[in-house]
């Protein structure tokens, strides 16, 4: 009895397996497993505009994050938070220097030198900072007080975001134009009022090769 049952299970199990070992063999080879993929000039763009948005994300993330430091009162002692901003600019802990010492190295070296972003105006004190004709066309078109503006050239895809000016960057920028920045007094202020679009965080993505 007990041989009878070994034996039909294992006739059940031969003809499961031959079964589906036709099911293969017999199946259309040229028939795909997956849906094509879209064309690679199409992918490429879209992952070019992903990345481009993202990096002035990030940008303007981290001059945000730092610029917190400078809006923080330390101490109700007069003095202690000038002191303490001193110390901040004196060790380059500030929102624009430590943006541009991350993102001038990192974003192009990452991309094999496809990419950049920085933080574009007119008159920039950081030669980083200075932008391309199509950055600068990108700029105007970013002080009408657009979100966002982007353009798509034979070299290149670029993706725009304002920056506004912040209260902690008037002590260096702001009133009154013309007087020595107290923190880097070989600079002059700029006239800077809060929530003014004064630059504009751009990208630049080119093609893979």
């Amino acid at each position: 009895m007990k041989q009878r049952v070994v034996l039909t299970l294992g006739l059940v199990l031969f003809i499961a397996a031959a079964g589906f070992l036709a099911a293969i063999v017999l199946s259309p080879r040229h028939a795909p497993l997956r849906p094509e993929p879209q064309a690679m000039t199409d992918v490429d763009k879209r992952g070019d505009q992903e990345l481009a948005s993202l990096l002035v994300r990030l940008e303007l993330q981290t001059r945000a994050v730092i610029g917190e430091h400078y809006n923080r009162t330390q101490s109700p002692v007069p003095g202690v938070d000038m002191i303490y901003k001193r110390w901040l600019a004196k060790n380059e802990i500030l929102p624009a220097a430590v943006a541009d010492r991350i993102f001038s190295g990192v974003v192009p070296g990452a991309t094999e030198g496809r990419a950049w972003v920085k933080m574009v105006v007119e008159e920039p004190r950081n030669p980083h900072n200075l932008g391309d004709s199509v950055a600068l066309d990108l700029l105007k078109e970013i002080k009408t007080g657009v979100p966002t503006t982007e353009r798509l050239t034979s070299e290149a895809y670029y993706y725009a975001e304002p920056i506004k000016a912040t209260q902690a960057c008037l002590p260096c920028h702001g009133e009154p134009k013309g007087e020595p920045d107290p923190l880097f007094p070989q600079f002059k202020k700029d006239g800077w009022q809060a929530g003014e679009i004064v630059g504009a965080v751009v990208a630049r993505v080119a093609p893979k090769e």
